[in-house]
């Protein structure tokens, strides 16, 4: 009998040593005092605060305001309890860019308060992308209880202990191209929500990029044509003229990424797989009319693209997927073009574009991988 108390003991004593550890092991991202460690975007600050320990999304901003955490994430899973005080549309932003459309280029868990069967908008969806699996939100004025474990490219959410989603993203034909590593993000799209207890426990990373400029000069990099080339502020800037940048190195089956902010009239691109000023590849357009024969995005000559998300005057990003005949194009994570007629092998030189007087590109941040690591 004494064996038998001892050892219901040390397994009481190891379970709840294991319960301090898992807890240990993940790391608050909020004190529950002030929005410390996190970074509002958006024109209107009184869309967050913290009130009773939690954080306030106020509804006061609408879109595009988001609060996002001060790190990025790759591999992680995340906790938090979430409440909303009546009728309610929210999201939880996961892998969000610092630009652009940040559920469409990282992912958006869509919250509301009700458990209406709206498909891939309804609360718990990963939106417009895939349904909750069933319904497990608690009605308004109810704590909610969340897990997200994210680890490419498996992502699991559970609300409230029942599964919402399990789901392998490479065979997503959406998610399979969204990023993957970003910020953590709270939307506020006009109503009120609250979160509390959100904490994070990161997992190995397994992406790899390859960055494209060092962010001080135009090593890596050539001139060709009247049109100049200059770094600012860590950007690559084409300005004034007709010409190229062209990468010294060849890059096969591959994508490549950079975020682009255009003035008013510009006009450029982003070649591929060239060879030479003759055999120039494949050009992505950069142009943003969208009404234009080929407007942002189009693989000029090839494929016209379809309604791309960019504007002058902001950063939108890019996002080139080549693999043999293959070439996606991605403006703010949608896919406005595609072709699988193009020619191989796939290889050349990426080389970036000015072609306008009186105006100017900026580059951000060009990368690249290859293409097998989707």
């Amino acid at each position: 009998m004494k064996l038998t108390i001892l050892l219901l003991c040390a397994a009481m004593l190891a379970g709840s040593t294991c319960a301090t550890s898992a807890r240990e092991s993940m790391t608050s991202l909020f004190n529950g005092k002030d929005l410390s460690g996190w970074v509002h975007v958006g024109p209107n600050p009184e869309s967050f605060r913290v009130q009773d320990g939690t954080i306030m999304v106020t509804g006061a901003g609408n879109q595009p305001n988001w609060l996002r955490s001060e790190k990025e994430y790759e591999n992680f899973v995340l906790r938090f309890e979430y409440m909303t005080p009546g009728w309610c549309e929210a999201g939880v932003l996961l892998h969000a860019p610092p630009y652009g459309r940040p559920s469409k280029s990282g992912l958006k868990i869509h919250l509301r308060h009700d458990q209406v069967d709206e498909g891939a908008r309804a609360s718990g969806s990963i939106y417009d992308v895939l349904p909750p699996l069933v319904q497990a939100g608690r009605p308004a004025k109810e704590w909610n209880q969340m897990e997200v474990h994210l680890n490419w490219p498996r992502l699991r959410v559970t609300l409230n202990g029942q599964t919402i989603h399990d789901v392998d993203m490479q065979w997503n034909e959406k998610l399979r191209t969204r990023l993957r590593r970003g910020y953590i993000g709270f939307q506020d799209i006009g109503t009120p929500i609250h979160y509390r207890n959100i904490e994070i426990r990161e997992l190995p990373a397994t992406e790899s990029w390859t960055a494209m400029f060092n962010g001080r000069n135009l090593d890596g990099w050539t001139m060709s044509g009247p049109a100049r080339w200059s770094v600012e502020n860590g950007m690559i800037v084409g300005f004034d003229g007709d010409g190229y940048l062209i990468s010294d190195n060849d890059y096969s089956d591959f994508e490549f990424q950079v975020y682009v902010k255009t003035s008013n009239r510009a006009n450029g691109g982003i070649f591929t797989r060239w060879q030479s000023e003759k055999l120039r590849g494949y050009e992505t357009q950069i142009y943003n009319v969208n009404e234009a024969t080929n407007p942002t995005g189009s693989i000029y000559g090839l494929v016209p693209a379809v309604d791309p998300d960019s504007r002058d005057g902001e950063w939108f990003l890019v996002q080139i997927i080549s693999r043999g005949s293959y070439q996606g194009i991605f403006i703010n994570g949608q896919c406005v073009a595609e072709s699988n007629r193009l020619q191989i092998p796939d290889r050349g030189r990426i080389v970036l574009q000015m072609h306008a007087k009186g105006a100017r590109i900026e580059f951000m941040n060009p990368r690249i991988k290859n293409s097998f690591q989707l």
